[in-house]
């Protein structure tokens, strides 16, 4: 995120005019709204809503919903149950790239809309999430 808005914010320095994707209602573990003054004036972002399996995880091992998750699923403040481990097995062997691997055919699609009315001349991905790089490939 901090590397994003830092190009969004000196791109324009160099004659290039920034146009943000991002997910309209992700699950993130934690969010800085101090960084908001950083945020260029009259920058477009464009938003598109995706699904998320972290309600499944808190769900899996009871954690209230609205609660903040570390996105690994890997918690330091508490002992591991087998729930917990089966979350993060599960995780690395069939959420590949990461979790947000479903943001990428809806997000494709949708960009793929978007910019045959709004062309832009070069695509940039930053990670992680990974799955922001195969949603760029897919444009």
């Amino acid at each position: 995120m901090h590397r994003n808005l830092k190009y969004a914010k000196y791109f324009r320095d160099f004659g290039w005019e920034p146009v943000i994707y991002t997910a309209e209602d992700a699950d993130y573990p934690s969010v800085d709204e101090s960084l908001f003054k950083d945020v260029p004036d009259k920058l477009t972002v464009v938003k598109h809503p995706i699904w998320e399996p972290y309600d499944l995880y808190r769900k899996l091992v009871g954690i209230k919903k609205g609660k903040k998750i570390y996105s690994g699923f890997i918690s330091e403040d508490k002992k591991v149950g087998f729930k917990q481990r089966l979350a993060v097995w599960l995780r690395g062997n069939f959420f590949i790239p990461d979790a947000r691997k479903f943001w990428i055919k809806p997000s494709v699609r949708f960009l793929k809309e978007y910019l045959k009315e709004n062309p832009v001349d070069a695509v940039i991905s930053s990670g992680p999430p990974h799955s922001m790089h195969l949603i760029g490939l897919g444009i």
